[in-house]
């Protein structure tokens, strides 16, 4: 089955990537100023707005470890399998580095 995550599933989502990435969660503006982006450009990650500028999307991406295509799914702007979501969840766990060669083929960087 596919779907889109909700908003809190969104954000939940990005808070784990954070931690993963550097050992702590960031404000909004400080993932802005990490991206390189603008506030009102991880605004629309977190309310699930769609951003059209592939490179915004590009530099969240990179600030959060993934790849764009993911970040799509995480944000709810493309649907997401079970599986996917479920294997994410599980990679999430994993140390940034150690992760298994799945994490990869799901868009974990």
């Amino acid at each position: 089955m596919r779907a889109r995550l909700t908003e809190r599933e969104t954000n939940d989502l990005v808070f784990e990537l954070e931690e993963r990435k550097y050992g702590r969660r960031f404000t909004s503006m400080e993932l802005a100023q990490k991206a390189n982006v603008s506030l009102d450009d991880v605004n629309r990650v977190e309310n699930q707005i769609p951003i059209e500028d592939a490179q915004v999307v590009g530099r969240i991406a990179r600030a959060l470890g993934v790849r764009p295509e993911l970040l799509r799914k995480i944000a709810g702007c493309e649907e997401m399998s079970n599986d996917e979501l479920n294997q994410l969840h599980a990679c999430l766990r994993q140390p940034e580095g150690e992760a298994a060669p799945e994490c990869a083929q799901i868009g974990l960087g």
